[in-house]
């Protein structure tokens, strides 16, 4: 291997052209920020005494100017000008080649100036310091002294405080060869280092050299300062468990056998070691694949482990392989590495290998955290017979109880704590549990927990864990809380542990519906009965427990709209049943039950309504027979009424025979509630359509119940607060009509006419008045003051009637 060459020191001539310290002569080409950082860096301070006996500096910096450099000064005494001092720096620059500190006393060192400017290219085939004469070298010091020099040194180079080594020169170059054969290749490249230096504060190297007798005080501290001669331990640190197991290895194989370790190891290295420490787990991966039994210890065991997840992506698949199984073997696979040495199996397709860890993996876990522990991480399964084992051990520790699980021996089921421990490991390993085992564990475990929780309580996190990730779970809890009585499912439905259950379709459709219904306001009764209906349909599909056996039922109508419904909420009711909502048969009889009752006075026309749908509802084949008379006579009665109504109006038939009968014939076999209703209609025609000449004609001939519908509603509009002006009118001149009759007339004026006058003011009055001809009028107006003479009303509410 070829080097560079650069002498340099004080001499009359040389490359600067006069004379003075300078490069007396260099290897043409050298780049000249190198020259300058040679310069700078081979500065010599002689110490007191003769320039034959002063030390020799064997330096080396990995980086000058860009290229490693090693370089010998010597003291040469007086310079040509007879200045004392001088010195003479040989340097060689060029990478490769034997160790820098091999050099030492090698015999093509220069020591004087020469004429000729430029040096030829010098060949270094190796040195004087070789591992053979080291090893003898270190041998002979105690290995704990040279294991924690080493690891010191190994330190310093990666950036840790220098090492002062105070010996003379000859005594540190051969330290620093020596510990330039044990520690790894590169790393011994990277170790700057000078056999001597008068000021170590200003040499930039990892190892430096000064004489005995000097003062270390100023260096403690900086620097770490060694005495190799006396060999005291007590100033160098002890270094860390990995890099002193790394530097024990080397200080064991020695100088001589270092080479073959570090060349061995280097097939499992990564590439990317600097440090002991970044070696210590590929120095025992390399015992290992060398075979069983090679003396490595738990610790290292431990520190393969540790490495083998990163190195598995460079070694070759049957390395990783070998590793792996022997770490297991060592008894170094603990619980918190399986995951990965389960990755390095996965990774090294050895079938032998990922059954195996996969087994261990499952058996540790399963264990582990039914015992408590929470679930490590792990990789899907990949052996079909032990994942097929996990899944049979894993529906099992869900479906029954565990003989030991209880407290009070008595056994008891896994805990929800660890069944969400034992459910996330599973789902991380590609394990699905059989439904069949989730359901159960639901119905058994979850379910009961539910059951006893208070009205408003929160159910612990776990519960709430399981029935939001595992559909199964919540089947089992639903079908379990079926069974409680409906009050108390309601009640727990209204409260946190319903709201675990908003989201279900599957298994919780009857807690969803009392849900439902506990939480509205029956601000809008049609709309709560056809989402509960939608959720009992749903239900009912999924095949969830305790589903209703129809979309509504009487039961559900009642809850919804309460007792005693009218019209209006059947009619809403039965435009929620349009067709696909199965109902129950006595939905029916509930939808039917306002068309048999009279409806409340306003409420006719709902009532109408909701018997024109019935009429044309699918419905209508399942209404009751009582229903289906009402039904009927309403109809008949409409008809009659209709054509009757608009004879009345039309004033047909007066000066002749009279107008229609009227649907009177019909009354008295018709149901009672279309009767009302019918009755109800004729006193509205009467009262807002007849001519009051032809009212009181009509009321003059027809039956009593028809009369005392007039009647009623005469009353009911002229008593209103404020009264009916136009029908008060009305009613006033049918009583003047003389078809009434007498005992009619005076029972229309005693009862109606009469009794609203009791209650009117005298603007009331006035405003009947004045929607009555001038000549009935006036009459009015003597009615009004003989009336209320004879009753004694000379006050009006409205004021003195004068």
């Amino acid at each position: 291997m070829g080097f560079a060459q650069l002498y340099y020191t004080s001499c009359e001539h040389g490359l600067s052209g006069y004379a003075g310290y300078q490069f007396n002569a260099a290897t043409p080409g050298v780049d000249q920020r190198v020259l300058a950082e040679v310069e700078r860096y081979t500065v010599y301070e002689p110490p007191p005494g003769r320039a034959d006996e002063h030390p020799v500096n064997l330096c080396y910096s990995p980086d000058l100017g860009g290229y490693p450099v090693v370089s010998r000064i010597v003291s040469c005494g007086p310079d040509p000008s007879g200045r004392p001092g001088n010195y003479f720096a040989h340097s060689l620059v060029g990478a490769g080649g034997p160790l820098a500190a091999e050099l030492w006393d090698a015999a093509f060192w220069a020591s004087v100036p020469v004429r000729d400017p430029d040096l030829p290219v010098l060949e270094v085939p190796g040195g004087p310091l070789g591992r053979v004469r080291t090893d003898a070298w270190v041998r002979g010091h105690p290995p704990e002294l040279v294991v924690r020099l080493l690891s010191a040194v190994d330190a310093a180079v990666g950036g840790d405080r220098p090492v002062v080594l105070v010996a003379d020169s000859a005594t540190v170059a051969h330290w620093v060869a020596a510990l330039a054969h044990l520690l790894p290749p590169e790393r011994a490249r990277g170790m700057a280092f000078a056999t001597y230096s008068a000021s170590p504060q200003e040499t930039f190297a990892h190892v430096v050299g000064v004489p005995p007798g000097g003062d270390l005080g100023p260096l403690r501290g900086r620097f770490t300062v060694v005495d190799p001669v006396v060999g005291t331990l007590d100033s160098l640190p002890d270094p860390p468990p990995a890099t002193r197991a790394a530097a024990g290895r080397a200080v064991a194989a020695g100088t001589a056998g270092a080479e073959g370790m570090w060349r061995g190891a280097g097939g499992c290295a990564g590439g990317r070691e600097a440090s002991l420490a970044d070696w210590h787990p590929v120095l025992a991966a390399a015992d290992l694949l060398r075979g069983p039994g090679r003396g490595v210890s738990a610790a290292e065991l431990r520190a393969v482990r540790g490495w083998l997840p990163a190195a598995v992506e460079w070694l070759p698949a049957a390395d990783s392989a070998a590793l792996a199984g022997r770490v297991v073997d060592g008894g170094a696979a603990d619980d918190r590495s399986l995951a990965d040495l389960q990755r390095v199996a996965h990774r090294t397709g050895s079938p032998e290998l990922i059954g195996r860890m996969d087994r261990l993996l499952v058996h540790r876990c399963l264990d582990g955290i039914v015992a408590g522990a929470a679930a490590p991480a792990a990789l899907p399964m990949r052996s079909a017979p032990v994942r097929e084992a996990a899944r049979g051990r894993i529906t099992a520790l869900l479906s029954v109880p565990l003989p030991s699980a209880g407290t009070d021996g008595s056994g008891g089921w896994t805990p929800p704590e660890r069944a969400v421990e034992l459910l996330r490991w599973a789902r991380a390993c590609g394990l699905v549990p059989s439904a069949l085992s989730l359901e159960r564990y639901g119905s058994g475990v979850v379910g009961p927990l539910l059951a006893q929780a208070p009205p408003k309580g929160v159910p612990e996190p776990a519960v709430a864990a399981l029935l939001a990730a595992h559909p199964e779970v919540r089947r089992g809890a639903a079908a379990r809380l079926a069974g409680l009585p409906r009050a108390r499912l309601g009640v727990l439905a209204a409260g946190p542990v319903g709201a675990l259950f908003t989201g279900d379709r599957d298994g919780g459709a009857l807690l969803r519906e009392l849900r439902r219904l506990g939480l509205d306001g029956r601000e809008d009764p049609a709309r709560l009965l056809a989402d509960v209906a939608e959720i009992r349909a749903g239900g009912r599909a999924a095949g969830a427990p305790g589903a209703a056996e129809h979309d509504v039922d009487a039961s559900l109508l009642t809850e919804v709209w309460g007792r005693g419904h009218g019209p209006r909420a059947a009619l809403r009711t039965l435009r929620v049943l349009v067709p696909g909502v199965r109902t129950a048969p006595d939905v029916a009889g509930w939808v039917c039950a306002p068309l048999v009752a009279a409806p409340p006075v306003g409420a006719e026309t709902a009532w109408h309504a909701l018997a024109e749908e019935v009429a044309a509802h699918p419905l209508r084949t399942r209404i009751p027979a009582e229903a289906a008379w009402a039904l009927h006579d309403r109809e008949a009665l409409d008809g009659v009424l209709s054509a009757w109504s608009r004879t009345v109006v039309s004033d047909a038939g007066v000066g002749g025979a009279g107008p229609d009968p009227g649907p009177w014939s019909l009354l008295d076999r018709a149901h009672p509630a279309p009767a009302d209703v019918c009755l109800r209609s004729v006193a509205a025609v009467l009262l807002d359509r007849a001519a009051p000449r032809t009212a009181a004609r009509v009321l003059g001939a027809c039956p009593a119940e028809v009369f005392v519908a007039y009647r009623e509603a005469a009353v009911q509009r002229l008593c209103d607060d404020p009264p009916d002006a136009d029908t008060a009118a009305r009613v006033y001149l049918t009583w003047l009509g003389p078809g009434l009759g007498p005992e009619r007339a005076a029972t229309v004026e005693r009862e109606v006419l009469a009794t609203a006058l009791e209650g009117w003011s005298r603007r009331h009055a006035g405003r009947v008045r004045r929607r009555l001809p001038g000549e009935e009028a006036a009459g009015f107006d003597l009615w009004v003051r003989g009336h209320r003479s004879r009753r004694g009303l000379f006050r009006m509410r409205g004021g003195d009637r004068r």
